[in-house]
């Protein structure tokens, strides 16, 4: 049974794969595995050597599918493994199939082993601990050999399989309560076996040394080393850069483990690795089985949210998502036990236990359309629309976002497209840096004048684009908006033919709606399309985009933002040519997308009083100076409103209360003073 689960896993993974690379960190993974590059810290060496091999093997398809099929191929691997331990705990069958099943057909592990990822070889790893903690001899040197082996390989792919230690320890000497001569000998060979299975790890410093194309942190010595193996651009602990800062505590983090665990396995699978707990407390002859199971659950779940305390926003919600597998291995495990002890319930009804198989076989297959990745294209489609951006031998500057990095570098290197362009970060992370080996360790305003001049100097020579979202990027140049990009120029050359309406006639991008709704990463992409083509049009057209934008990526941290900004240069230019009604237009918008910035309520407020809705502009300049309580301008305008109104004693009182803040107008004393006399002239 244990092939036929393996094989089916395996075909199950072929049909849901992505084809090529998807949203995320799998076209940094392809590019890596194709070229034996340094992947984002800690740097993944066991993944990248492995899924080189694989895709050497089978040299078919683009490397992004190969290494696809390879996330496949782990999980189905994992689920066997995990079949197999719970039989080796002593489950029976049918309780074993539930474990897997409940775990191999969530939408969550069906998703993520879709594509080149590095969480389902983790499970591999983690499921083949299990398998070898779970045999009838643990403290065996073979035994032990096995495990210092693969949880050294651990080190060099996934730092939280060292949350299943404690839990390993635990199960494999309460198994076996060995003596202390045999326990000293097993440790001995676990630590040899241990050391050898981390020495992949000096793939790191002996591949930087040759300069790859990619080279995360050029970990070329021990100091380099350990600041990408402690994964110290990230915190160490934290997931990611962005977020708020932490607010949770544990029992809110255990909360949020238990309702992803209730959404993942659904009822029935809850419930059953509930009642698989609920063993610890009760069958004696269960509770080994139940305890590797629960401690693998609790030291990558609440223990690892404990650690870490990660926010609760958006961003860090979903890159979480993934974490929650390797600590799911051990609730399918206490799943299976819950089978079995409702089995043994159950009497001469047992064989009915094993319907509850095919409760998440019908939850997966309702859930397919948030999961199946098989027409998953809009990363593809993203990269080649960045190249067709660039005209030959062009340079382009990629100003943040990792679904720019990394679908470009899978293109670029694992597929071997443009070679005549020059592609680079400006945070000189990703791809081969041109500002210099010591950049990283420049201060912030060192970093700024470096870029500028290495720029500056390139404008000089070749076409220089950015995919940026910022105007002002370049000192002294003009950034002119071109399709998904931006040309930089000369501030003293007139702006060439532009060619963005060239390129959006021949952009493609297919977004699979359904994946679109469940997946937050392809939400924060997609509405960068609506953004950067409203940035180069301008009237209701552009409006329209921009509110496509709010619709498509609401909860992605960059979208109100550049929303806001695009429409308040819309605002901007129609209040300067008079167009009062399309400038409150825009600043309206600008408004729902960032509702707590003064400056766009005191911009809105102008523009209702360009229009002579005074009681709306006077709405907007009070609701601007509560928000920003310390800013005299909106006391100011509203001050100027009030005065043409003739209500003099209340502009005087807001004239006054600007001129007393910090870096307000010269002229507002002088307009309190003038309000004030007006206030007592006689009528």
């Amino acid at each position: 049974m244990t092939a036929a689960l393996f094989t089916a896993a395996v075909l199950f993974g072929v049909w849901g794969a992505a084809p090529s690379v998807s949203v995320g960190d799998s076209g940094e993974f392809a590019a890596a595995a194709a070229t034996l590059g340094v992947a984002h810290p800690p740097g993944y060496p066991l993944y990248v050597l492995a899924g080189r091999a694989f895709g050497t093997l089978l040299p078919w398809g683009t490397w992004a599918w190969r290494l696809n099929l390879f996330s496949g191929v782990c999980a189905a691997g994992a689920l066997a493994l995990l079949f197999s331990a719970c039989r080796r705990r002593g489950a029976g069958a049918p309780a074993a199939l539930v474990a897997a099943a409940v775990l191999g057909l969530s939408p969550l592990w069906l998703h993520t082993n879709a594509q080149a990822e590095v969480f389902a070889l983790n499970a591999l790893l983690a499921a083949a601990c299990l398998a070898v903690a779970a045999r009838p001899n643990p403290m065996g040197e073979r035994s032990a050999a096995a495990l210092g082996l693969l949880l050294g390989l651990g080190t060099a792919n996934h730092h939280t399989l060292a949350l299943a230690v404690p839990a390993l320890a635990a199960g494999v000497w309460s198994a076996a309560r060995p003596s202390a001569p045999r326990a000293a000998r097993a440790l001995a060979v676990f630590a040899v076996f241990g050391v050898l299975g981390a020495s992949v790890q000096l793939f790191l410093p002996l591949r930087a040394a040759a300069s790859p194309p990619l080279d995360w942190g050029h970990p070329v010595d021990l100091a380099r080393f350990l600041h990408v193996f402690l994964r110290k651009d990230y915190g160490s602990l934290a997931l990611t850069v962005e977020g708020s800062a932490a607010a949770g505590g544990a029992a809110r983090q255990l909360l949020r483990w238990t309702r992803e665990l209730w959404e993942g396995f659904g009822p029935a699978g809850t419930l059953l690795a509930v009642l698989g707990g609920a063993m610890l407390l009760s069958r004696r002859e269960r509770r080994t089985e139940s305890a590797l199971a629960a401690g693998l659950a609790l030291g990558a779940g609440p223990l690892f949210l404990a650690l870490g305390d990660p926010p609760f926003d958006p961003q860090t919600a979903y890159a979480l998502k993934r974490f929650w597998l390797l600590s799911w291995l051990g609730a399918a495990g206490l799943a299976a036990a819950g089978a079995e002890s409702l089995a043994f319930l159950l009497g001469p009804a047992r064989p009915a236990a094993l319907a509850l198989a095919f409760v998440p076989a019908f939850a997966a297959w309702r859930a397919a359309p948030s999961w199946s990745q098989r027409w998953d294209l809009t990363a593809y489609d993203h990269a080649r629309n960045l190249l067709r951006s660039l005209p030959p031998g062009a340079a382009l500057a990629l100003d943040g976002g990792d679904d720019n990095f990394y679908p470009l570098a899978a293109a670029l290197y694992a597929d071997g497209r443009r070679p005549d362009a020059l592609v680079f970060d400006r945070g000189g992370l990703v791809f081969a840096s041109p500002y210099g080996p010591d950049f990283r360790f420049l201060s912030k305003e060192a970093k700024e004048g470096r870029r500028a001049s290495v720029e500056a100097a390139l404008l000089g020579r070749r076409p220089l684009f950015y995919a940026t979202l910022r105007r002002d990027i370049l000192p002294g140049a003009a950034l002119d908006p071109e399709g998904l990009l931006r040309r930089a120029r000369p501030g003293d050359e007139p702006r060439p033919t532009p060619r963005g309406p060239a390129l959006w006639r021949a952009y493609v991008l297919r977004v699979d709606p359904a994946l679109e709704r469940a997946h937050f990463r392809v939400r924060a992409l997609t509405p960068f399309y609506p953004v950067m083509r409203a940035t180069g049009e301008a009237g209701p057209d552009a409006l329209r985009r921009l509110e496509a934008a709010l619709v498509q990526g609401p909860d992605a941290r960059w979208t109100p933002g550049a929303v806001s900004e695009a429409a308040q240069w819309q605002g901007f230019e129609a209040l300067s040519a008079g167009r009062s009604k399309e400038a409150g237009d825009a600043y309206a918008l600008a408004a729902r997308a960032t509702p707590q910035d003064s400056g766009v309520r005191s911009n809105l407020g102008a523009a209702f009083e360009r229009q002579g809705r005074l009681g709306d502009a006077r709405r907007e300049y009070a609701l601007a100076a509560e928000l920003s309580p310390g800013d005299p301008r909106p006391r100011y305008n509203m001050g100027v409103l009030l005065y043409k109104t003739a209500d003099y004693a209340a502009a005087a009182a807001e004239f006054t209360a600007a001129a007393e803040k910090p870096g307000a107008d010269p002229t507002a004393a002088a307009w309190a003073a003038r309000a004030s006399a007006r206030a007592k002239a006689p009528r």
